[in-house]
């Protein structure tokens, strides 16, 4: 029951987003035909729309159990996997909704059982994400008062920059650091 909780927190997220993305994409091709609440609309489906998906994440990514066996040493040569978890929150620059959540959501739900070193760059990317999508959140609430612009702005650069650095760290073996990261998943 509580995975379907989450499945629906997540679709409406994405559902949210997408719909967002729309009408994103009609207030910048036709500003001066719509209304000002047209894109208070946006601002408030992009902010529920990431809460909702962050939601939906920490549910289902909480129901999977941790597995005890896998040791968590380092590998010995460099794996490619590692560093595309880290870069798979860059969807989100390439036009996909919640990409940033779902990026490294996906993957590591997909590599997490095969090495201890997939899981843990996995969970510390996905930690990150959430983390961002607070910080995300709060920039698009500051939007009204201008600020947000440039808090947006400034997320977004530190962003990418610590996304390009965690996949550079995998792949010379070095752990993943993400700075102000919380840990939604241990």
């Amino acid at each position: 029951m509580l995975k379907f909780f989450c499945i629906s927190f997540l679709a409406l997220g994405a559902g949210l987003a997408l719909i967002a993305s729309a009408g994103l994409v009609a207030v910048l091709l036709n500003s001066s035909g719509l209304p000002l609440v047209s894109f208070s609309a946006v601002i408030l489906a992009l902010t529920f729309a990431s809460l909702a998906g962050m939601i939906g994440i920490i549910g289902l990514a909480r129901a999977v159990p941790e597995n005890p066996d896998l040791t968590k040493e380092t590998p010995s040569s460099p794996d490619w996997r590692s560093s595309i978890q880290h870069l798979s929150g860059l969807t989100t620059y390439l036009g996909v909704p919640l990409g940033h959540l779902l990026g490294p959501w996906i993957t590591w739900l997909i590599w997490r059982r095969h090495a201890p070193w997939l899981d843990a760059n996995g969970r510390a990317a996905l930690n990150f994400a959430l983390t961002i999508s607070i910080f995300y959140v709060s920039c698009l609430i500051l939007v009204f008062f201008f600020i947000g612009f440039i808090l947006l702005g400034l997320l977004m650069v530190f962003h990418i920059w610590v996304l390009v650095r965690n996949a550079w760290r995998a792949s010379v073996n070095l752990p993943a650091r993400y700075p102000l990261s919380i840990n939604f998943l241990r």
